[in-house]
């Protein structure tokens, strides 16, 4: 299979990349297997699984800057601004892993966040 790349759409400021869906599958298709707790999935943005994000000292290790938690409120769930303390914002969403839970809900906050992070110079982000 032939390597999928990015397409670039030029705007005023600066470049965006904008994959298609089509490119976004073949990406995933053609994509290594991880058996890491941590991957980075796009520059300074990272997902990881509740271990590492329970663990402060992992997160500050990864430079994290800004943490999205996507089971926030869960019986497993450590995350809240007071856990991760003044040098890591935070955001919960009191998502449920059931087949009727609208999570469509919280795309836009979330998105903001994530383009708040990403827009902070040094900022790096757990989801």
């Amino acid at each position: 299979m032939a390597e999928a790349s990015v397409p670039v759409l030029r705007g005023d400021a600066e470049a965006t990349p904008c994959p298609s869906v089509l490119e976004l599958e073949e990406l995933l298709r053609a994509g290594k297997v991880s058996c890491s707790h941590v991957d980075e999935v796009w520059p300074n943005l990272y997902i990881g699984d509740a271990a590492t994000a329970n663990n402060r000292f992992e997160l500050w290790k990864l430079g994290i800057t800004h943490v999205l938690n996507a089971a926030h409120g869960g019986l497993y769930c450590q995350g809240s601004p007071d856990f991760y303390g003044s040098s890591v914002s935070y955001l919960g969403v009191p998502a449920h892993d059931l087949p009727n839970f609208d999570i469509s809900a919280y795309f836009s906050s979330a998105a903001d966040f994530i383009h708040r992070a990403l827009s902070t110079p040094g900022g790096r982000s757990w989801v």
